[in-house]
C-alpha cells in the first residue's frame, strides 16, 4: 500500500485530504510504456465560505462533486467559488510549482506511472510552502487513476477556506 503522509505545521492549521475514491495499492508494476505520453496535471482553486442561507451555492464553472456537499470537512461550508483552474504539463520527477492565491506556493512532482488491470495509475507527490512562513503542507503522496481528483485543503482565506483540487491524466 502507498503511504500518504504530511505534517501540520501550528496548532491551527488544518490540511484535509479527501480522495474521490481509495487511492489505496498499486497492483502491478512500472508502466514503460507511460513514460512517452505526455502527461498533466489540472489544478484547482475553491474558495469555501460559510454563507447566512445555509442553502448551498456552487459556482456554474466547478464540476459536478458530489463530495462538495456531502463529505468532511465540505459540509461545513455553503458557498464554493472556483478562483481558477489551470493545466500544466507535468514530467516525471521534475517539479512544477503554482502559485496560489493565498501567497503560497504548490509544489506537484509525478513520481511513477504504473499499470494494472484497470489501466495507468499516477504516483504524485504535493507539497505547499509558505511564503516566508513555516511550511504548511510538508508531504503528501497519492496514487490515483487518470483523471481522478483528489484535494488539499484547511488554508484559511479571504473569510474561507482555500481547497485545491488536483488531477493526473494523460
Amino acid at each position: 500500500m502507498r503511504r500518504r503522509s504530511f505534517l501540520r505545521a501550528g496548532a491551527r492549521s488544518v490540511v484535509w485530504v479527501v480522495t474521490a475514491a481509495a487511492l489505496g495499492g498499486v497492483v502491478g508494476g512500472r508502466d514503460a510504456a507511460a513514460d512517452p505520453a505526455p502527461n498533466h496535471v489540472e489544478i484547482s482553486v475553491i474558495h469555501a465560505l460559510r454563507g447566512d442561507s445555509g442553502a448551498v451555492s456552487m459556482d456554474p464553472q466547478l464540476r459536478s462533486l458530489p463530495q462538495l456537499t456531502r463529505e468532511q470537512p465540505f459540509v461545513r461550508y455553503s458557498v464554493f467559488k472556483l478562483l481558477d483552474r489551470r493545466k500544466f504539463p507535468l514530467e516525471r520527477g521534475k517539479p512544477l510549482a503554482y502559485g496560489i492565491v493565498d501567497g503560497r506556493t504548490l509544489q506537484v512532482t509525478l513520481l511513477d506511472v504504473t499499470s494494472s488491470n484497470a489501466g495507468p495509475r499516477y504516483h504524485v507527490r504535493a507539497e505547499i510552502a509558505g511564503a516566508g512562513k513555516r511550511e504548511f503542507l510538508k508531504l503528501l503522496e497519492v496514487t490515483a487513476a487518470p483523471n481522478e481528483p483528489f484535494f488539499v485543503g484547511g488554508q484559511s482565506y479571504a473569510g474561507g477556506t482555500l481547497f485545491l483540487e488536483l488531477a493526473v491524466g494523460p
